[in-house]
């Protein structure tokens, strides 16, 4: 059993083993402790303003190349798309910042953007798969003949791309009726969101991407990345819809992770040759080759723009395209404006 007196040692060994660091921290070892911290102090401090420095250059430097590629891109992307309409879907959470560099791409290229659109959650919930079904069936009469047998989510994405694309009877800068109708089913089904919207027939497509944020998330608080395959099968009939019913389609994202809409479309034999895709869209180079691989795309020659291994190449093809198509086909003789006689692309 510990008694009084070993308390009592153990006591006056700690006051002991105090009093010989008081003396020898006093004493000998004072002025060397002192001498270390000073010196480390100095050491952290001189590189704490390197540091500081080197951010500050880089910063600078960044800032000057992002008004090199804004200033370069009013000459590379020059009438790229001169005289196109283009809408700009938005999945996710997108920025104006955002889509105001990539409008301001592709005004450069001489574009116009009638249409900003937010694709709505409930196009992508599970529990809104049957809600989705019966908005098609109501879509479907707005629909050409040989689109209205598919199956519910691609053409809810057919009946979007009409709705933007689909030219009256009797005029090349007014939508159709149906056009109207589709896209008075799609807003109040809360499927879409009109940022902005002129109903003028829109020539091409570029999807904004911002749905796989929250990988960014997940990786900096250590957590799995989210799995997005099911999300983006629903997306990627919306870019594939885009693709064959207008002159082309590029989607465009901050990032590229595995199972998000750029990763589907690029493993997908037949969506990535019908639409391009653009990864670092919020970064200059990004944003500046969406107009490019656009142009690219409506001229035959759809890729896949980035550093990824997945990629095809960093700087799309330059084309020069035609004029855009302005002609308005005349519906059968004793018909309506619905006739729904617009083309598509093959």
């Amino acid at each position: 059993m510990i008694d009084f007196r070993y308390h009592i040692v153990s006591l006056i060994s700690v006051f002991l083993a105090l009093a010989v660091g008081i003396i020898l921290g006093a004493g000998p070892l004072k002025e060397t402790i002192g001498d270390q911290l000073t010196g480390q102090v100095e050491q952290l401090r001189t590189e704490k303003e390197e540091i500081r420095a080197q951010l500050t250059d880089e910063t600078t430097k960044r800032t000057e190349l992002e008004e090199y590629v804004s200033a370069a891109s009013k000459r590379v992307a020059f009438d790229t798309l001169k005289d196109r309409r283009i809408a700009v879907l938005q999945m996710g959470e997108v920025s104006d910042e955002l889509y105001e560099s990539v409008e301001k791409q592709l005004q450069y290229a001489g574009a116009t953007v009638p249409a900003r659109i937010t694709i709505g959650d409930a196009w992508t919930d599970p529990e809104q798969a049957d809600a989705r079904q019966s908005y098609a069936t109501s879509l479907a009469e707005y629909l050409p003949e040989d689109q209205r047998d598919l199956a519910s989510d691609k053409l809810l994405a057919s009946a979007l791309i009409s709705a933007l694309s689909e030219k009256s009877d009797t005029s090349a800068d007014e939508l159709s009726a149906d056009a109207g109708l589709a896209m008075d089913v799609l807003q109040g089904a809360q499927l879409v969101n009109l940022v902005k919207f002129d109903p003028i027939p829109v020539d091409a497509v570029v999807i904004i991407d911002n749905s796989n944020a929250g990988a960014e998330t997940a990786a900096a608080e250590g957590a799995e990345a989210p799995d997005y395959g099911a999300a983006s099968t629903l997306r990627l009939n919306i870019a594939e819809a885009a693709g064959r019913g207008t002159e082309g389609a590029v989607v465009a994202s901050p990032r590229v992770v595995a199972t998000d809409l750029i990763s589907t479309i690029r493993g997908n034999s037949t969506a990535l040759k019908i639409v391009a895709t653009v990864s670092e869209v919020n970064e200059p180079v990004g944003a500046l080759n969406t107009p490019l691989a656009l142009s690219a795309a409506i001229g035959k020659k759809v890729g896949h723009f980035g550093f990824e291994p997945s990629a095809t190449a960093l700087v799309p093809a330059a084309v020069t395209l035609p004029e855009p198509d302005r002609t308005v086909v005349a519906p059968p003789e004793g018909t309506t404006d619905n006739a729904n006689t617009t083309k598509k692309k093959d």
